[in-house]
C-alpha cells in the first residue's frame, strides 16, 4: 500500500544549494485521468536543473532574474521539485490507463505539451520546471509520456543518464542540420551529455563523428 506523504527536495527560490530543503511530509501526487503514478528510483541532474535554480534565464525585455519563459509568463513556481531526467516503476494508473502497466519500469518524456500532440512542443516547458519533477519518491505523469524499456541490462542509474534532455537536444541537431549516412560530424564538447549522444546518434545513422574535448576530459 503507498503512504500518503513522501520524501523530496524542494526548490523554495532562486539562488544557491541553500535554496534546495530536504523534507518528508509531501503529499503524494494522485494520478488523474490518463496517468500513471510512477515511484521514482533514479533521476539524473541536468544543466538545466541548475540554471533554473540559479535564476540564469533571464527575461528578454528586463534581463531580471528568473526562469525561462519561451513558451509567455513564467512557470516556475516555489516550492517546486526539480529533476526532468526520471526513471521509475508504474505502482498505480488513473482512469483509463490499462491496470497491466504497473510494474512497468520506464523512461520519462519531461517535455510539458500545450495538447495532445507528442510530437511538437510549442510552448517549450519541462517536468521539474512548469511541474513537479523526480527529485522525490513520486511522480504522476501522463501514461503516454513514461515509456516502458524492457532492456534489464541498464541499471536506473544508467538510463536516468541517457535521460531526453541529452538525446532529444542531440536528436533535434541532427535532423535539423539533415545529417545522412557517410557524412563527417565534428562534435564539439564531445565529453558532455549533449556530445555523448551526438556521437551515438550519429553511428546509429551511419554518420562519421570527430569529437573535440579538452585533454582531461
Amino acid at each position: 500500500m503507498i503512504q500518503k506523504t513522501m520524501k523530496a527536495m524542494l526548490l523554495t527560490g532562486h539562488g544557491g544549494v541553500e535554496k534546495l530543503e530536504y523534507t518528508e511530509d509531501v503529499p503524494i501526487p494522485t494520478p488523474g485521468a490518463g496517468e500513471v503514478l510512477v515511484q521514482v528510483t533514479a533521476t539524473a541532474k541536468n544543466n538545466t536543473d541548475r540554471k533554473a535554480r540559479e535564476g540564469l534565464y533571464p527575461t528578454k525585455d528586463k534581463g531580471d532574474v528568473t526562469s525561462f519563459q519561451m513558451g509567455g509568463s513564467a512557470t516556475l513556481t516555489f516550492p517546486r521539485v526539480q529533476g526532468a531526467d526520471v526513471v521509475g516503476r508504474i505502482v498505480a494508473v488513473g482512469q483509463g490507463v490499462e491496470d497491466t502497466r504497473i510494474g512497468q519500469r520506464g523512461l520519462l518524456d519531461f517535455n510539458l505539451y500545450a495538447d495532445d500532440r507528442r510530437n511538437i512542443n510549442l510552448t517549450p516547458d519541462y517536468y521539474g520546471h512548469g511541474a513537479d519533477g523526480g527529485f522525490a519518491e513520486y511522480i504522476a505523469v501522463p501514461s503516454d509520456q513514461f515509456h516502458h524499456v524492457e532492456n534489464a541490462d541498464l541499471a536506473d542509474a544508467e538510463l536516468a543518464a541517457m535521460g531526453m534532455c541529452s538525446y532529444q537536444t542531440a536528436l533535434h541537431m541532427l535532423t535539423s542540420a539533415r545529417i545522412k549516412a557517410g557524412e563527417h560530424i565534428l562534435v564539439t564538447g564531445a565529453s558532455g551529455g549533449v556530445g555523448t549522444a551526438l556521437i551515438q546518434l550519429c553511428r546509429i545513422m551511419g554518420a562519421i563523428p570527430y569529437a573535440l574535448s579538452q585533454r582531461d576530459k
